[in-house]
Parts: structure tokens; C-alpha cells; sequence
């Protein structure tokens, strides 16, 4: 089965649907990674955050994403790469989402530990996106091109911080600073693409003895039948 996977010349168009569906949740994920920093100019002087409050803030997602790219990569190859895929995206935009209600300074809990616990999971979200789709689109074509379909998955991260630049410039003064995180939630969406457009991982059934599943997954890819 993998050796006719070898012996590809040409990637399929379904092939290239799943490199594009790992590069657009790339985008997004950086996107909502990124975006805190266009927050923290709007609320930095009203909120008189001090220097440490706002290293606190900026650096969780940081520290999120040391346990998530452990966890998240674990978990895929414990219930499959596509499982995950979803699961991470729905993670970063949903932590990114409830931070639209993130009290002000003198609320119930103070504004900046409200964004500091959220970024973490951000942040845990974010690795684990990263270190399960390129994976994933690794294991659906020839190993020859492996490498360079990996440097292709990764090249609309630096899209995710220039829509993060736009948002902050043209949407904040529309929407306001907290509407930028409702846009944060637009990768819950890419969900819907995982569903249709990628399927499990071919290597992944085959491990789990699901022979005939990983049969039909390589040819959907492979535009071939079964």
C-alpha cells in the first residue's frame, strides 16, 4: 500500500487539500497566538500594567505551549492525528473567544491574571496544533517530499501576525480591543474543513489494525481506488 504511495510522481489535488487545510489552521493558530500583543496596546496605559504584568501576559502562552506540544503529540498517537487536529483548533479558538469577558482591573478577578490563565491555554492549544497536522501531512505523501511539504505547511505562520497587525489597526477602533477576541474564534471554523476534506491518517489505521480504513484513506488522497 505505501509503496504505491512511493512511487508518486505528481501530488493529487486531495493531497494538496490537506496541505492546504495544515496550512490555513497554521495561519489562524498563529493568528490567535499572536494577537494578544495588539490587545496589550490598547490596555496597557488604561490598565496601568506594570512592566511584570505584561511580560506575565505575553509569555504564558509561551509556557502553555511546553506541556501542549507534549500532551496534544501524545494524544495523536493515541487517537489518531485528525482527532487531535480538531480538537487543538477548537482549544485555541475557544481560549481565545471566552477572553471577550475579561474583566476590567477592579473586577472579580484581576484583568491581567484573566488573560494570563487563558494565553496558557492558548499557548497549549497552539503546540499541539503544530505538532499533529504537520505530521498528519507527512503521512500522506511520498517520503521524497516530505521535507519540502513540511516547509510549505509552515509558510503562512508569518500571515497569522500580519492579520493579528490588521485586526488590532482597523478592527479594534470598529469593534474594541475585546472584539478582536471574538474574531480569535474564526479557527473553530477550520474544524469543519478537517471533517470534509482530511481524512485519518493512512499510517495511524495501519497501527491501530485498521487495514481496510487506512486502504480507503490512501486512496482518497491518492484519488485511486480502494
Amino acid at each position: 500500500m505505501f509503496e504505491y504511495l512511493e512511487r508518486q510522481k505528481k501530488l493529487t489535488l486531495n493531497q494538496w487539500k490537506i496541505i492546504a487545510t495544515a496550512n490555513l489552521g497554521d495561519m489562524l493558530d498563529f493568528f490567535d497566538f499572536f494577537l494578544i500583543g495588539y490587545v496589550l496596546a490598547f490596555i496597557l496605559k488604561e490598565w496601568q500594567l506594570t512592566y511584570g504584568q505584561s511580560a506575565v501576559i505575553l509569555i504564558s502562552a509561551g509556557f502553555g505551549a511546553v506541556p501542549g506540544a507534549w500532551f496534544w503529540g501524545w494524544m495523536g498517537d493515541k487517537i489518531g492525528r485528525r482527532k487531535v487536529f480538531m480538537i487543538t483548533a477548537l482549544n485555541v479558538a475557544l481560549a481565545t473567544g471566552v477572553m471577550f469577558f475579561t474583566p476590567d482591573p477592579g473586577g472579580w478577578i484581576p484583568g491581567w491574571i484573566f488573560l494570563s490563565f487563558f494565553r496558557f491555554v492558548v499557548g497549549f492549544g497552539n503546540a499541539g496544533l503544530i505538532a499533529v497536522d504537520i505530521p498528519l501531512v507527512q503521512e500522506f505523501v511520498p517520503a521524497y517530499k516530505r521535507g519540502w511539504v513540511t516547509g510549505l505547511t509552515t509558510t503562512l505562520l508569518p500571515a497569522g501576525n500580519i492579520l493579528g497587525a490588521v485586526s488590532g489597526a482597523y478592527l479594534a477602533p470598529v469593534i474594541g480591543w475585546r472584539g478582536l477576541f471574538l474574531v480569535g474564534l474564526t479557527p473553530a471554523l477550520l474544524v469543519l474543513a478537517i471533517r470534509y476534506w482530511v481524512p485519518e491518517s493512512p499510517r495511524f489505521l495501519l497501527r491501530t489494525g485498521r487495514l481496510e480504513e487506512a486502504r480507503k484513506s490512501l486512496a482518497w488522497a491518492l484519488q485511486v481506488d480502494p
